[in-house]
């Protein structure tokens, strides 16, 4: 695994192995903004973010390249075949924690010789949305194994695998003009992420995205999975958390304010709502 790092960097790893199988776990640090780190593997690979703060990692082919994929939500995949470049990259983030899956298919033990064959075949491909390869992949990410037979762990190891399998190698619905990816969902959400203190309208994100406000609506929910009033208090909520690491001292009356809530309460409640813990909760946890 070669690494490049730019400010972010990797403050923890950890591995852990199953027949066919490597689990690599990062924890990713962002110092700058933006940051990122870029990564390429000897044997195929799988990659899930299975937390964030502060922001959203976009899995890209290079760091200066916007994020070509299909699916930009919570949950996103992406999978690089051997010697492939792969850059976790986020315009604003304070830490994320990373599961890379090698694939050995020399030694798997759930897949026949035709079933490897075909995997090593399989072409590279970022973030897209498979929810049954997500929950294997977010169910082994956080397994932490309690005896030396660990049979969760090899049956979690052996379902990521054919969860792959079964996984489309390639988009299943045809890009079209109304497609929010690259370059037009980057002007998105940086106009969103600058206006945080406003509620940004369908027809101001259709304008800058040069679609139809029903093209919009349509094509934002099938990028992200939300709708986008959701996808704004996501990122009021990310922003807030960006604002908590830097001064936990900061009074929560004053980061409401800054990142576009009422009052505390308001705040309080949607902090709870998406991260699922109330902000003083949520930070004594980090501390």
């Amino acid at each position: 695994m070669i690494i490049q790092e730019s400010g972010a960097h990797i403050t923890a790893q950890s591995r852990r192995q199953w027949p066919g199988l490597l689990r690599i776990i990062l924890n990713v640090r962002w110092e700058t903004e933006p940051g990122w780190i870029a990564l390429t593997f000897d044997s195929p690979a799988l990659c899930v973010v299975l937390t964030e703060t502060g922001g959203r990692c976009q899995i890209r082919i290079q760091p200066e390249q916007p994020a070509q994929g299909d699916f930009f939500g919570t949950g996103h995949l992406s999978f690089v075949a051997p010697l492939q470049p792969l850059a976790v990259y986020a315009r604003e983030m304070r830490d994320a924690r990373i599961a890379l899956y090698n694939f050995d298919l020399n030694k798997t033990d759930c897949l026949s010789s035709d079933q490897a064959a075909a995997l090593a075949e399989v072409e590279s491909r970022y973030m897209f949305r498979d929810d049954r390869l997500y929950e294997c992949a977010r169910l082994l990410g956080v397994h932490e194994p309690t005896n030396d037979r660990d049979i969760y762990g090899v049956s979690l190891a052996r379902a990521l695998q054919l969860a792959l399998l079964a996984a489309p190698p390639h988009r299943v619905t045809p890009r079209t003009s109304a497609t929010l990816m690259g370059e037009r969902f980057a002007e998105v959400v940086a106009y969103i992420n600058d206006h945080l203190d406003q509620s940004a309208s369908v027809d101001d994100l259709a304008r800058i995205s040069n679609l139809s406000p029903t093209q919009f609506g349509r094509s934002f929910q099938d990028a992200t999975g939300m709708s986008l009033q959701r996808w704004q208090m996501d990122a009021r909520i990310r922003s807030a958390q960006r604002l908590m690491v830097d001064d936990p001292t900061e009074s929560l009356a004053a980061i409401a304010s800054l990142v576009g809530f009422s009052d505390a309460s308001h705040f309080s409640r949607a902090f709870q709502e998406i991260v699922g813990a109330t902000p003083s909760s949520w930070l004594r946890q980090r501390a």
